[in-house]
């Protein structure tokens, strides 16, 4: 009876507590600005093409329930960080105020507690990306970037005790910056940037023999974070039996913005296939916690643990003496394999209440969604959607309103395309739009995308048409990551606009982002050449900037 009387009056508490959170929720609502569309966008309905919700239950459903805190405003912008549930923070909430959770690496009973829940979260997340423990090793890391930094320096410390003294890094081009980084770990000359797959596949299966290659590291996104075009699953295998590579050629798969929308299970389930590393961000994933992983191929695990730098709980033992030497949890020091390799890895305190709130993310996650093939399905048709509204949008003169980078026949395939349309806005004379008007506008009427190169910067000049000697121009005018002033350059953009969408994403929302586009760019736009300056909050002529460029 007292465990009964104790566990009503929990969820007593938790309905205060929503009920206190969804009032505040309100405040903040009533101070978002909403999309005010014009009389013709008011009227408008779900069109009767819908597609059918693969869910257990319709989406407009779960997002009542679940996601009131996304009800004032179109969020377009899951490529960033998509939104977490309602529960998922009620459950979290109930976790830590019912639970005691010490340091892991302490060895009283709360510490053992965390402990035990860290390695059940661990084989979770395996789970739920599809990784058979017994041949893949989970990291926890801050996010993506950390993952990839974690293999880039490891690769540098492991060069550094061979006879060369460095190690080779390709990496395509339309890898994230945090890929593009790592090639001054590797040193001017010794990293090569893929332009196209056709490159990638010449270097793979070449027409004449080559010698064979040193300690290399090749590197990709399983998807643009750009256009959302993904990038074929099949390399790291082409890698490993390349006679040229596959002795000292590692693959790093960046799965981030591949994540948000796709099962990765086809990554891992042949380990003899899967990337040597893989690297995410759960927030991308699940919105909340704002965790990231590595997954290691443990057949290659051994390619990090000779890394230089040690942390709390990554060593068995150190001196400060005269003869300074320390024990590392790397492989060199547990010859008999004891040592998990994330013991090895994971340096300091692991952030525990984040891990704890990962194992309740996959769960939420999964009761809602049933797993990431629905989400999958889901997405896929809502951006064929997506981007069958955009491109169909006309000026009276017939002239396409926007430019879409992208192949639009991928759109609909999750083999090829994700839930990303990446665009620019194009006036009734053929003139762009700067991406940053376009974002500022959307803005005020609370339709949420992003703008900008989005971290891309091969992917971005790319899909703009840019030449060499044209970056160098926009360079010298000023332009520059998260410059907003400077959007379009001699009549070419210098960013686009991404709309992105997440597994809890309807058909409204796409329909409401089409109808914005329609009536700020075609309806009410009368073709004139006035932009909008993010610094100075004033408008300025873009054919004065033109000009003056041009002295």
């Amino acid at each position: 009876m007292a465990t009964a009387h104790a566990e009503e009056k929990h969820q007593a508490d938790l309905s205060d507590d929503a009920s206190e959170t969804e009032s505040n929720l309100g405040l903040i609502l009533d101070t978002t600005p909403a999309y005010t569309p014009t009389a013709a966008a008011q009227s408008l309905k779900v069109r009767p093409d819908t597609p059918i919700c693969p869910y257990s239950r319709p989406v407009e459903e779960i997002r009542e329930e679940e996601y009131p805190h996304m009800s004032n405003g179109v969020y377009l912008d899951h490529s960033g960080t998509t939104i977490y549930a309602r529960s998922l923070i009620t459950r979290v909430a109930h976790k830590l105020t019912t639970n005691l959770y010490g340091n892991p690496h302490s060895a009283n009973e709360p510490a053992h507690h965390s402990g035990s829940m860290v390695d059940n979260v661990r084989l979770q997340a395996l789970h739920f990306l599809g990784a058979d423990p017994a041949h893949f090793d989970l990291i926890f890391v801050a996010n993506a970037t950390a993952a990839i930094k974690l293999v880039g320096d490891a690769f540098r410390d492991l060069a550094e005790q061979t006879p060369g003294k460095r190690f080779w890094y390709g990496y395509h081009t339309e890898a994230h910056t945090s890929l593009v980084g790592v090639r001054e770990l590797a040193g001017r000359e010794n990293h090569v940037c893929f332009r196209t797959d056709a490159s990638v596949s010449s270097w793979l299966t070449p027409t004449t023999p080559l010698s064979p290659q040193g300690l290399g590291l090749f590197a990709y996104p399983g998807q643009s974070n750009l256009t959302g075009r993904r990038l074929p699953l099949t390399w790291p295998s082409l890698v490993r039996s390349a006679p040229h590579l596959r002795a000292n050629t590692y693959t790093l798969l960046d799965a981030a913005a591949l994540a948000v929308t796709a099962p990765l299970a086809s990554a891992f389930s042949d380990p003899a296939a899967a990337p040597d590393f893989t690297c995410l961000s759960f927030h991308k994933v699940f919105g909340y916690p704002d965790l990231g992983a590595l997954v290691v191929r443990r057949a290659s695990g051994h390619i990090l643990t000779l890394r230089r730098y040690f942390g709390g709980g990554t060593v068995h033992m150190v001196s400060t003496g005269p003869n300074a030497w320390h024990l590392s949890k790397g492989v060199p020091a547990a010859p008999d394999g004891d040592v998990p390799l994330h013991d090895a890895l994971e340096d300091g305190t692991l952030p525990f209440h984040s891990i704890l709130a990962l194992g309740e993310a996959i769960d939420v996650h999964r009761e809602l969604f049933g797993g990431m093939d629905a989400v999958g399905r889901h997405t896929a048709a809502l951006a064929r959607r997506m981007h069958d509204g955009i491109t169909g949008l006309r000026h009276p003169s017939g002239r396409a309103a926007c430019k879409v980078y992208a192949d639009g026949e991928a759109f609909g395939d999750p083999a090829q395309q994700g839930a990303t349309v990446a665009f620019n806005v194009v006036r009734a004379d053929g003139t762009f739009v700067s991406y940053a008007e376009v974002e500022r506008r959307a803005n005020e009427r609370g339709v949420y995308v992003r703008s900008g190169g989005v971290c891309c910067p091969g992917g971005v000049f790319s899909a703009l048409g840019y030449e060499d000697w044209q970056m160098g121009r926009a360079r010298s005018a000023g332009h520059h990551c998260g410059n907003e002033r400077i959007g379009v350059i001699h009549d070419l953009p210098t960013g686009i606009v991404r709309a992105s969408l997440g597994a809890m994403s309807t058909a409204r929302e796409v329909d409401v982002l089409v109808a914005f586009l329609e009536d700020e760019f075609i309806k009410g736009d009368a073709g004139g050449a006035e932009r909008w300056s993010a610094d100075s909050g004033k408008a300025f002529v873009e054919a004065d900037m033109r000009e003056a460029l041009r002295g």
